[in-house]
């Protein structure tokens, strides 16, 4: 696979980081999506924009999808909309970012599950976009057998005591300072978590990682559904959320701060470089 640049990392952020909202920043939300979709055309990929319409808006899910392949698909996701008010650096630029950073690793590599890359518009409005995805192509839907959302991949702090958890987990089973990522899942996804972990520590061995499973479908974890991952939950599809765990680390969640600035570049390109590792491997076998 290429190698991930910190440079090529850091001219993404440039280009994304900024707000980006249907009603406060219109312009730079539809400007940041043409970013993304002629990124993924430079990488030969076929790209498609669904529309997606909420209380007199309108904007797009960026879609580009590998060539080749036969056995299902599979859903690697970023939302690209940001709050009003926050540059949405983190809060998803991050995610964004390492979006397209996988996208160029497999592009060009055969892939037995073609994967769909998508950026996804309106996550901050209750996950709009993922929902219009799923509910948009029934044979589509049909055919996903998982599905990975990267939420806010950026911040990591050494900083002892700067990681706090929901009330449903036991701090004492897991570290107290930010500076690993974490893998979330429901019961159904569990043999998702588990592989895309070993997956990801096989690719990038220095990388920290935590998983998190919880009951059922999730539904009475309101924290961990926080991202597009959940409407495939509900759909029944297995689906995990690789995150640095947003505000239960970050101070800058859904702030003005949260800014290019306060990001960890290294970690974004770790975070990548793993996923496209596990993605490599998981995708390539026989099912």
């Amino acid at each position: 696979m290429p190698e991930f640049g910190l440079d090529r990392i850091r001219q993404h952020l440039e280009n994304l980081v900024g707000e980006r909202n249907p009603f406060s920043q219109p312009v730079h939300l539809e400007n940041t999506g043409q970013y993304i979709s002629k990124q993924f055309e430079a990488m030969g990929l076929k790209v498609t924009q669904e529309k997606v319409e909420y209380e007199g808006t309108q904007s797009f899910n960026i879609l580009a999808q590998t060539s080749g392949g036969s056995d299902g698909l599979f859903v690697l996701a970023a939302h690209y909309d940001s709050v009003p008010d926050s540059p949405g650096a983190d809060d998803n630029a991050s995610a964004v970012t390492a979006l397209l950073e996988i996208a160029q690793a497999l592009s060009q590599t055969p892939l037995r599950t073609p994967i769909i890359f998508a950026a996804f518009t309106l996550e901050e409005y209750g996950f709009l976009g993922s929902k219009n995805f799923i509910n948009r192509d029934l044979n589509r839907k049909n055919q996903i057998s998982g599905m990975i959302s990267l939420e806010m991949v950026g911040f990591k702090t050494t900083e002892t005591g700067s990681q706090s958890y929901p009330p449903y987990v036991d701090p004492l089973q897991y570290p107290d300072t930010g500076d690993f990522v974490a893998i979330v899942g429901n019961e159904p996804s569990a043999g998702l978590v588990q592989a895309i972990a070993k997956g990801m520590v096989h690719s990038v061995p220095s990388l920290k990682v935590e998983t998190l499973v919880v009951p059922g479908q999730g539904e009475n974890f309101s924290e961990v559904r926080l991202s597009d991952h959940s409407p495939f939950w509900d759909a029944g599809i297995p689906a995990v959320m690789i995150t640095d765990t947003a505000f239960f680390r970050n101070p800058n969640y859904h702030q003005p701060s949260d800014t290019l600035e306060t990001l960890d570049l290294k970690f974004i390109r770790d975070n990548a470089q793993a996923v496209a590792g596990f993605l490599n491997i998981f995708l390539n076998q026989e099912v």
